[in-house]
């Protein structure tokens, strides 16, 4: 897989579009930099509501495809029109696209589709940012974040927030990915961002928690999970867990996670099954060597079906964008 060159921010020009073709509603979105969202998020004093989470997606949903502009402001108009070419990136072009930036939506389509799923994401970053930190953890000087499968490298940013709205100064993030190019994309957006450092290579393979064994560990995301038609193998959820807790046991004893939990249907026995903390998301020893298909997700302490994830923020997306984004799950 080729990289495109970069697509400059503010490249493609519209005519004027209607509220009812924005993907959300024109107000309770603020035409403000990203990086001026994470600011104001970051403010332990400012009560985040879910449609200023939904708003930071769609813009490092743009600004990551634009590679850069992350302290420029992000026209709603514009970030409707790419997620607009999103929703049928599979589809043959229309006369008026710009051909490039749809073979790069096409190509780039598995890690761009988190972003695109607005209500999943935004639903998943919430559980980050309002998680308790146990108190052990506030009294370190350091702030560590894991991110497992980081992909664009989106739920480290909810760390920055997570760990700023807590108080911390010094922070440290990692995220970890298998995939190259997704992987090197990542590491220069947040080496330009300052925030976290990418590691590329496998959440299987022990060498690459190297940076992290001598380190407290204050969250860790994993959004390694299955699609609920796949087994939990398919991502390797399971066996990135086991090295995990192999490796970083002691160090992530008192750490946040997301998923707080998974439950998931075991076929072998017919039964559904709880992945946790306390088992390090192995289950009973039973379960160890059978199939496990992810049902539902544990989030903000609650058990949420896994295709319900996000769905109490589809109100806030318009009707076009409700039938069209595409799902990651």
């Amino acid at each position: 897989m080729q990289e495109q060159s970069t697509l400059e921010m503010g490249k493609i020009h519209h005519a004027f579009m209607g509220p009812e073709e924005m993907v959300i509603d024109p107000s309770l979105y603020s035409d403000t930099s990203l990086m001026a969202d994470v600011d104001r998020m970051s403010d332990p004093s400012v009560r985040i509501s879910d449609s200023m989470i939904m708003g930071m997606v769609l813009k490092f949903f743009y600004c990551y495809v634009h590679k850069g502009g992350f302290d420029r402001p992000v026209p709603l108009e514009e970030v409707s029109k790419l997620c607009e070419m999103f929703s049928r990136h599979r589809s043959l072009n229309e006369p008026d696209d710009d051909i490039e930036l749809m073979n790069y939506l096409r190509q780039w389509s598995f890690s761009l589709r988190m972003l695109a799923d607005i209500t999943k994401t935004s639903h998943i970053i919430r559980s980050i940012v309002t998680q308790n930190i146990s108190p052990k953890l506030l009294e370190q000087e350091e702030y560590v974040g894991l991110d497992i499968g980081t992909g664009t490298g989106i739920l480290l940013l909810a760390q920055h927030i997570h760990a700023r709205r807590n108080g911390f100064k010094n922070i440290t993030l990692y995220g970890i990915e298998y995939d190259k190019m997704v992987g090197l994309q990542s590491y220069k957006i947040f080496k330009e961002l300052g925030i976290a450092e990418i590691i590329l290579g496998d959440a299987r393979d022990a060498k690459n928690y190297e940076p992290l064994t001598s380190k407290v560990v204050t969250f860790v995301s994993n959004e390694t999970v299955a699609a609920m038609h796949q087994p939990l193998r398919r991502e390797h959820f399971v066996s990135i867990c086991k090295t995990l807790f192999r490796v970083l046991g002691k160090n992530i004893k008192d750490a946040a996670f997301f998923p707080e939990g998974l439950i998931a249907f075991c076929k072998d026995l017919n039964v559904s099954v709880l992945l946790a903390k306390n088992t390090a998301f192995q289950g009973p020893k039973e379960y160890h060597d059978m199939n496990l298909f992810p049902q539902g997700i544990i989030i903000e302490g609650n058990i949420v079906p896994l295709h319900q994830l996000g769905e109490e923020l589809l109100p806030y997306l318009s009707e076009w964008a409700q039938r069209r984004l595409p799902r990651r799950w």
